[in-house]
């Protein structure tokens, strides 16, 4: 077994309640990592975005997600480790702020943030564009995530601590995504933050990469969209949350402190 040095270390989790957050936040425990599992609850709209997600799934399905974040608490916990959750809606420009003075004041100075909450709508081209779409994509995938790296870094560098981690969930196909324009292009935008904020950091011993994933089954890939998906993969297999949470172990690791601003596709070779 190897030693990868996050025992009693803190890590704040994005959109943890499910999926590829939530696996993370169970390798990570399981690990010794003490965890924050944030999640969305009931988001707040404008009242012309009132009218757009008028029924839809982002509002009714609040309390899931709050039910989902305590059972993860909860398996969390009862395996023997530490993990709170935090409910906060990204979109809300102080939410960055309030989630890393929580998981201070609650479990500890943080370590390891891990951006992996996003915001995707469909249809998401470029004759079907409005200026919300573009913006609520921008806003989540972006602007929150930036948001909550800077909060991180002051604090970390004001205290003097040692092995920051930041990681970043971007998508194989941030670069080129026709029917998914905003939600790419905002990926990217990330993708050129790591870079740019890896430099920044670096000096503090904070480094700073993205994991981009390909087809992850998150339960939204049928078996139809499987079949033509597939044969697009080198492995020849559907990723899962597993694949990308065991990589994400080895980016907070001691053992990646010489890895830095990478973009690395976990992805079978799709998208290459």
């Amino acid at each position: 077994m190897i030693n990868l040095g996050i025992k009693n270390k803190v890590a704040v989790i994005t959109g943890a309640n499910y999926g590829i957050g939530k696996e993370i936040a169970l390798s990570l425990a399981k690990q010794g990592v003490i965890i924050l599992i944030h999640y969305l609850g009931d988001p707040s709209f404008s009242p012309e975005e009132e009218v757009h997600f008028e029924g839809s799934a982002i509002k009714e399905n609040a309390n899931k997600r709050l039910q989902e974040a305590n059972s993860l608490k909860k398996q969390i916990n009862q395996a023997g480790g530490i993990a709170e959750i935090f409910e906060a809606d990204l979109s809300d420009s102080q939410s960055p702020e309030k989630i890393i003075r929580f998981a201070e004041e609650n479990l500890g100075p943080v370590s390891i943030l891990i951006n992996n909450a996003a915001h995707c709508e469909l249809p998401d081209t470029i004759l079907t564009t409005q200026a919300l779409t573009i913006e609520r994509h921008f806003t989540v995938n972006t602007k929150a995530a930036i948001l909550l790296i800077s909060a991180f870094a002051k604090r970390f560098i004001a205290k003097g601590q040692k092995q920051g981690r930041i990681i970043n969930i971007s998508t194989d196909s941030a670069q080129i995504f026709p029917s998914q324009i905003s939600y790419g292009a905002s990926k990217a935008a990330m993708e050129a933050y790591t870079r740019s904020l890896a430099v920044e950091l670096g000096t503090y011993g904070i480094t700073v990469n993205t994991i981009a994933p390909g087809p992850i089954q998150t339960g939204w890939i049928s078996e139809d969209l499987a079949e033509k998906i597939i044969p697009d993969i080198p492995v020849k297999r559907l990723g899962y949350p597993k694949d990308i949470a065991d990589f994400t172990l080895f980016l907070a690791s001691e053992q990646a402190s010489f890895v830095t601003g990478q973009v690395i596709k976990v992805s079978g070779g799709h998208a290459l």
